[in-house]
């Protein structure tokens, strides 16, 4: 049976492994982009896509064909920010749309470098669960950088507060959600509680107060949230090289 939402600590050996081979795969991830030919982006884009859906199919895959792991709708499905987001990269290896990725890029950096600083493994902390996670969230990291640097995508005026909004109205719509797959009995007798907005996550975050209670709890979220999507934005105007829209401020 699955040991549900599982943190892994910093006082743990594992933890460290992670954050150096998330390090050294992103690292290495990107230094191999940098190196594809011009006339061979394109094909190397799309075989990402393939490799991301193959990484999506697995822990499903997994689940099903090992015993001692259960595959439940109130934990198994890619509700999540990060699993959605995962999903919505490899489609954008195939279409390259830049509204699509406006969202996936700023849902995206941020949810995989929180997810890899305060690791919580959902469906278990088995070698091959940490394996994937390890994997999907330094592919939330650095695929929207090399999208950048390789593939000439770029952020418009204000997108960083429409990808807030968007992400705002999913995060609420999941509440719902949570609900109506709640009203079925889950056989570990866990809940549903995607994108931790029907119950704080067992992790340590200065913008988490689980004390508030809910739906309060949410609120500091969405006010960091937003702050950090300006933040990164801000880098982003003062690193770029060729704004699609001249004279825009640093904070638009």
């Amino acid at each position: 049976m699955n040991n549900y939402d599982v943190p892994i600590l910093p006082s743990e050996m594992r933890y460290w492994i992670m954050m150096g081979c998330a390090l050294f795969m992103g690292w290495i991830f990107i230094k191999c982009f940098d190196k594809v030919s011009v006339e061979n982006r394109d094909y190397y884009l799309k075989r990402l896509g393939f490799a991301i859906v193959a990484i999506q199919i697995f822990l499903p895959a997994y689940t099903i064909l090992n015993p001692d792991q259960t595959l439940s709708f109130h934990r198994s499905l890619p509700l999540h920010f990060c699993g959605l987001n995962f999903w919505l990269l490899a489609l954008n290896c195939f279409i390259r749309n830049r509204k699509l990725f406006v969202y996936t890029f700023f849902t995206s950096l941020l949810g995989g470098f929180y997810s890899l600083l305060t690791p919580l493994l959902t469906v278990g902390d088995s070698p091959f669960v940490m394996i994937h996670y390890s994997l999907v969230h330094t592919g939330l990291f650095v695929i929207p950088i090399v999208m950048i640097r390789i593939y000439g995508m770029r952020l418009k005026s204000f997108d960083w507060l429409r990808s807030y909004l968007f992400a705002a109205v999913i995060s609420t719509l999941m509440v719902f959600i949570n609900g109506f797959i709640n009203l079925f009995e889950s056989p570990d007798g866990v809940l549903a509680n995607y994108m931790f907005v029907s119950e704080a996550p067992h992790v340590t975050n200065p913008f988490l107060f689980p004390s508030l209670g809910w739906p309060l709890y949410i609120v500091p979220l969405h006010f960091a949230f937003l702050l950090h999507m300006l933040v990164v934005n801000m880098i982003y105007r003062a690193r770029e090289v060729v704004p699609i829209v001249d004279k825009l401020r640093i904070w638009q």
